[in-house]
């Protein structure tokens, strides 16, 4: 009698299925340690690239809200001056965020006007930021602070007087890069600055305290780079003297630099 081998019967591990299985588990292993890296470093990658399209994305909505702020076929001022360049007072155009000199209450007017959504004011690196909500009313963003923002903008500390000729002396002649020059030499937008002077400045990309700062900064003309250091060659505001070296956070008294403030007007350096 002839005896039929059960078609589902299977034997055991041979040597070879062992030597096999090893070498699957240790292929995995390895591609594992190629892939993995990568993968992390795309996001770390990723990141500044985010940041760098989200200040880009402000940097038009300045463009675009500049349009409509300006008188005849002069260039249009940014938010926070009228389109004589007169500083907007703190009230209701500036949802109370502080008068047209402070960076909350550009970013609150910007935010009505719907050229950006809260979220494009968060470096996604920046564990301190909270989006805006709407006030209780439902109808306006609640005031800005500087919690709301990783970001700092071109300070303008003092209001503007404007002639038949232009800009009164003793004006912030800064403000005259507060509008639509499209200067390619003039710093207006950057993550912000932590720390409290140049010897231990950081940024939300870097430790706390190792005069280690690095960013995004977007110029005039909606350029925008991740840059490693804060110090800028050649910038040039208005039509005031090049500057050789510049320092985006360091206000030069001497000078008509580049002076990059985060949570009012004169201040550069937040606390943390």
């Amino acid at each position: 009698m002839s005896t039929r081998s059960n078609p589902y019967q299977r034997g055991g591990f041979t040597a070879i299925d062992l030597v096999a299985l090893l070498a699957a588990v240790f292929l995995l292993i390895a591609l594992a340690g190629i892939i993995l890296p990568i993968l992390g470093g795309a996001r770390t990658t990723s990141r500044p690239m985010t940041n760098s399209i989200q200040l880009r994305g402000i940097s038009q909505g300045l463009i675009v809200f500049a349009q409509d702020n300006k008188i005849g076929g002069n260039d249009g001022y940014f938010p926070g001056l009228d389109s004589s360049g007169n500083v907007i007072p703190d009230g209701p155009d500036t949802g109370y965020s502080g008068d047209g000199t402070e960076p909350g209450t550009r970013f609150w007017i910007l935010l009505e006007g719907n050229y950006f959504t809260p979220e494009y004011m968060i470096n996604s690196a920046d564990t301190r930021a909270i989006e805006a909500e709407w006030a209780i009313t439902g109808s306006h963003y609640e005031p800005i602070t500087a919690e709301h923002y990783s970001y700092a903008m071109l300070g303008i500390a003092e209001a503007l007087d404007m002639t038949e000729e232009g800009f009164a002396p003793g004006a912030d002649t800064r403000a005259t890069e507060w509008k639509e020059t499209l200067n390619t030499n003039a710093a207006v937008l950057s993550d912000r600055a932590i720390g409290t002077g140049r010897s231990d400045i950081s940024s939300v990309w870097t430790v706390a305290g190792s005069g280690d700062w690095r960013g995004t900064v977007a110029k005039n003309d909606n350029s925008t780079a991740f840059e490693t250091t804060a110090e800028f060659e050649d910038t040039r505001y208005g039509r005031a003297a090049v500057n050789a070296l510049d320092h985006l956070f360091e206000d030069a008294p001497a000078a008509t630099d580049a002076f990059l403030v985060h949570e009012d007007a004169v201040t550069a350096y937040s606390a943390n």
